[in-house]
């Protein structure tokens, strides 16, 4: 059965696994020298896919933490991985690995998995939140991916907010400008403690203004929400709901769905299906 190998590069860590038309093989998990040189980072890149790659690949898809131009895989920035910038990242690997080569914003690759693979259909307008480090989102508009003119679009944790960006109130950085951890606040939240719910529900408050944000300039069926955070959707759900009927008019609250992941590794599927997408007669060669 021949397959595409997949990446989903984080900032702290790397899944990689080969994906066929029949689903996900064995997912290996790296950890990512996120402080690194750009030549570590790259060399680590080319590490794991040596180590996974055989003859049964007809190619490989990454999902990466970055600013990337896709109509040729040029890594512009990479906020958590701060030296790895101004990459060619499509060109070199097809230069050493020889094969076709998808390189796409790790949000997106979320957003694209969730679409085709998740439990949303029907549904042509889809955005998809990943609350994580940072605050990363693609977009679905009328079936396709929306990336834009330079591969920016969607790029909402980056809007100015209050004295920062938006993705400064509504990501693991909230807690973490507090000194906090996020995951040991909403374990006790979770036990009933009064500040860490209060905290939550802050969270919530601006991750429903972000919210209001793209659904105004989408108009979306469902948003999405993916990440380590989304696991404690039930601690902000109320106060995000409350804060989007603040900032959008009611019909558009009213009509809108918002739910957590329930697709595991949507970022390997995304780019799996982003390779079939891009790559001419890949679907044919993959069915055999």
């Amino acid at each position: 059965m021949t397959g595409v190998l997949c990446i989903d590069l984080g900032g702290t860590k790397a899944h990689v696994v080969e994906v066929s038309q029949n689903g996900l093989g064995k997912v290996h998990r790296y950890d990512v020298p996120s402080q690194g040189s750009k030549r570590e980072v790259l060399a680590f890149i080319y590490q794991i896919i040596t180590s996974h790659l055989n003859a049964s690949c007809i190619g490989i898809s990454l999902g990466v933490p970055s600013s990337v131009r896709v109509a040729d895989g040029y890594i512009i920035e990479t906020v958590n991985i701060p030296n790895w910038h101004s990459v060619s990242l499509k060109e070199l690997l097809c230069s050493k690995f020889g094969l076709p080569v998808v390189v796409h914003n790790d949000a997106n690759c979320f957003t694209y998995g969730e679409y085709q693979y998740g439990s949303h259909l029907p549904c042509d307008n889809f955005v998809g939140i990943t609350l994580g480090t940072g605050l990363g989102s693609g977009v679905v508009l009328n079936g396709e991916l929306y990336t834009g003119s330079n591969g920016f679009a969607g790029e909402f944790g980056s809007f100015t907010y209050l004295e920062g960006i938006v993705e400064g109130y509504s990501s693991g950085q909230f807690f973490k400008l507090q000194g906090l951890d996020g995951a040991q606040e909403a374990e006790k939240a979770m036990l009933g403690d009064a500040k860490s719910q209060m905290l939550f529900d802050q969270f919530g408050v601006h991750l429903g203004h972000a919210l209001s944000l793209i659904l105004l300039a989408f108009d979306p069926d469902k948003i999405v929400l993916g990440g380590s955070i989304s696991l404690s959707y039930s601690l902000f759900k109320s106060s995000l709901f409350s804060s989007l009927s603040e900032h959008s008019h009611e019909m558009l609250v009213s009509r809108l769905c918002v739910q957590p992941s329930r697709l595991q590794y949507a970022p390997l599927l995304g780019s799996f299906a982003l390779f079939i997408n891009e790559i001419p007669h890949a679907k044919e060669v993959l069915n055999g």
